[in-house]
């Protein structure tokens, strides 16, 4: 539904897009293949490193010139991405360390519930940093829109990161997988509302920054995605609905697994 946004993230922050894009079949490789889980967490975190890179590269603006072109790939590389980055990977750590809290037996359950209570305050320590280096950007201040919605995110994700440590000193992984899911989709919609109405800013020619409206395909074209959205969207919804359901249980011998 946007296809020159895709088009120019393939070209200006292809770093980032191409580790996840290399990244993300690596676990799934390394389940069929039968490798060790050293490769299934290397696949995860290179994934979850590169999805914050990419934020904190759209955030941070690219140096787009009024031909369309960008010079050189060192845009990229700069400490709040890596800083933002490796905040993305400890997020997703302690989403995962929490999922496992659900569907573990209860035994195996305990000792995650703490590891998870002890990732949460390194992840607090990541965005920290992370807020910190983009508070100190001229780039990401040249380039946000939208100043609130930039300062609240790191602030609601410090509360749904405080909410999924008492969760697990509660013993309610329930309440913690959902204030983790909360903080693994806030950067997303954070970064989204800082830059609106842009979803590309170019931060040497403004005229030459990339709208939502211009990124989006045209009329024809989501006319007939929206009416094929319609029946497609509720099986897709069921369908996650129903995985939910089966799998709902703990991995004690007697509930369903996926491998």
């Amino acid at each position: 539904m946007l296809p020159l946004l895709w088009r120019d993230w393939s070209i200006r922050l292809r770093f980032p897009l191409w580790l996840i894009l290399l990244a993300l079949p690596l676990p799934f490789v390394a389940v069929i293949l039968g490798w060790i889980a050293r490769e299934v967490g290397v696949g995860s975190l290179l994934a979850a490193f590169g999805w914050g890179a990419l934020l904190a590269g759209l955030l941070q603006g690219v140096p787009l010139a009024a031909d369309g072109h960008v010079t050189g790939v060192g845009h990229v590389a700069t400490p709040f991405a890596a800083l933002a980055g490796l905040a993305m990977t400890a997020l997703v750590a302690v989403h995962g360390a929490t999922f496992l809290t659900l569907r573990l037996p209860a035994a195996d359950a305990a000792p995650l519930a703490r590891t998870a209570r002890r990732l949460v305050a390194v992840a607090l320590a990541a965005v920290a940093l992370a807020a910190v280096a983009g508070a100190l950007s001229d780039r990401v201040r040249a380039a946000t829109q939208r100043p609130l919605p930039a300062v609240l995110l790191p602030l609601v994700l410090v509360a749904a990161l405080l909410a999924a440590r008492a969760a697990h000193a509660r013993h309610r992984p329930g309440v913690a997988f959902a204030a983790t899911s909360a903080a693994l989709a806030l950067p997303v919609a954070g970064v989204g509302a800082a830059l609106w109405p842009y979803a590309l800013v170019s931060t040497v020619a403004p005229t030459a920054s990339l709208s939502v409206t211009d990124a989006a395909a045209s009329g024809p074209t989501l006319t007939v995605l929206g009416w094929l959205a319609l029946p497609l969207l509720p099986a897709l919804l069921g369908f996650q609905a129903m995985c939910w359901w089966v799998f709902r249980e703990r991995t004690d011998g007697r509930a369903p697994v996926y491998w």
